[in-house]
This record gives structure tokens, C-alpha cells and sequence, in this order.
């Protein structure tokens, strides 16, 4: 508990600190926007293409990047500097998380705030609004609830996917180039419906590198599409169980390079 009240004090601490920059923070909020605006552009003249892509019309394609988007969002306002790690440990300042009498995570995490994911958010939101009226969809209180789940554990995959890459750097010094691979493969998933790609492609990014659990999987049961699994259909519902293990084994190996971590001396 009192580790949660030091994060909150740190986090209100850090976007305080950046709101001192207030054409920054408009600006980058405009920004994000309208990359986001110019994405969604992209696979809307895509599937205007091909008037459906394998099955997927446009409305779904916009649901199923807003899904994702939307938990993306609190990953970037939160946790985005988890990938800076590397700099940390190079230039020796890591050491100041270990030396306060509190817990290291919580001290690293709370160290800044990257409020563009606002922008994510209120695109996200707006985006999903405008999905969920088109597609005429009308959920029950248990596909709210799963909806709420799968931003939840869509914040904690890339979070926990990136904190596991960010961690090779306690050995390796650099873990950065590694992480933009991942970055650019979770793109490329986000934007586009997984069952458009080949079978490796498919096993990869459901077993090795878990990113189709942030959107695909479970776009498919809020979309009412899970026939097109086979008998895979269970999967669907496996992204809070996914995050959860993601979760302990980030957390793992987390303590693991802590026990033995040396200091650069930087």
C-alpha cells in the first residue's frame, strides 16, 4: 500500500513537472492525433481497395485499432520510458533507485509520465464510439466487462513485452534495437487483422511474442468472429490469463537481473 501512494505522489510529481512546457504538451498532443488520424487513413484506403480485407470491413478495422490504441494509451502515458532503461544502466544512474529506501519498480516507473498517451486515449475513444455505432453493435454487461479486461491486459502485454526486452540490457548494456524490432512487429499487428498474415507469422505473435492478445484475440469475441479459429475459439478469451503470466515472468526476471546487477559506475 505504501509503495502505491509513493507511484501516485511520483506519477502527480512528473506531470507536473511536464505541464510546465504547455506548447509542448499541445503540440504533441495535435501530433498524435493526427498520426493516428493519418493510420487509420492508410487501412481506410486499403480496404476501400478491396472493398473487405479477408473478411474485415473497414467499421471492424477501426474497432480493432481502437481496441488496441486504447490500452497502447495508458502503456504510453505510465510506462513508455520502461524502454530507456538501457540509458540508465550505461550512464550509472540506475543506482539511484537502489540506494532510496523504497521499491526500485516503483521508483523507475514513477519517474516520468509521457502524456501523449492523452492523445492516444481520447483518439481511442472517440474512434471506438464511432465503431461501435457503425457496426450496430449492442453488448451485454459481460462483453463490457471483457472489453474493459482486454484494455487492462492490453496495457499490461506491451508493458510487460517491452520491461522483458528492456531487461536483456542488465547483461547486454543495449537492449534498444531489440525493442524496436518487437515495437515495429506489434505495429504491424495492431494496424492490420492477424489472419491476413501466414501461419509462422500467426505462431509467432500468438506464442513467442504475445501481441495479438492486445487486440486481435479478443476483437474477435466482441466482434462475434470467433469462427474463424476453428477450434482455436478459446483463445479469444486468453488475453487476461496471457497478461497475467507475462506479468509474473516479467516480474522474474525483473528480481532476477536485480540479484545480479553491477553498477556501471557511471
Amino acid at each position: 500500500m505504501d509503495s502505491l501512494r509513493l507511484y501516485f505522489k511520483l506519477i502527480r510529481i512528473a506531470f507536473q513537472a511536464r505541464m510546465q512546457y504547455r506548447a509542448d504538451f499541445f503540440t504533441g498532443i495535435i501530433g498524435v492525433i493526427t498520426l493516428n488520424v493519418v493510420n487509420l487513413g492508410l487501412i481506410g484506403i486499403l480496404v476501400s481497395r478491396f472493398n473487405n480485407l479477408n473478411g474485415w470491413t473497414l467499421w471492424e478495422m477501426v474497432f480493432l485499432y481502437c481496441l488496441w490504441i486504447l490500452g497502447h494509451s495508458i502503456y504510453s502515458l505510465f510506462f513508455w520510458h520502461i524502454r530507456a532503461l538501457e540509458d540508465y544502466l550505461i550512464q550509472g544512474t540506475f543506482d539511484q533507485f537502489l540506494l532510496r529506501p523504497a521499491n526500485p519498480f516503483i521508483l523507475f516507473i514513477g519517474r516520468e509520465v509521457q502524456y501523449l498517451g492523452l492523445a492516444d486515449a481520447t483518439f481511442g475513444i472517440a474512434g471506438f464510439v464511432l465503431a461501435y455505432t457503425n457496426l450496430g453493435l449492442h453488448w451485454d454487461w459481460v462483453k463490457w466487462v471483457f472489453f474493459g479486461l482486454a484494455i487492462v491486459s492490453g496495457t499490461l502485454l506491451e508493458t510487460t513485452i517491452n520491461l522483458l526486452v528492456a531487461c536483456v540490457a542488465f547483461w547486454t548494456g543495449r537492449s534498444r534495437r531489440v525493442g524496436g524490432l518487437i515495437m515495429q512487429l506489434n505495429s504491424m499487428i495492431q494496424h492490420y487483422p492477424m489472419d491476413i498474415f501466414g501461419t509462422t507469422f500467426r505462431v509467432v505473435v500468438t506464442g513467442l511474442i504475445p501481441v495479438a492478445f492486445m487486440n486481435y484475440y479478443p476483437a474477435l469475441m466482441l466482434l462475434d468472429k470467433t469462427d474463424r479459429l476453428g477450434g482455436w475459439g478459446w483463445l479469444s478469451y486468453m488475453s487476461p490469463i496471457v497478461a497475467i503470466l507475462m506479468v509474473y515472468l516479467s516480474a522474474r526476471l525483473w528480481n532476477f537481473a536485480l540479484q545480479r546487477y553491477s553498477s556501471s559506475g557511471g
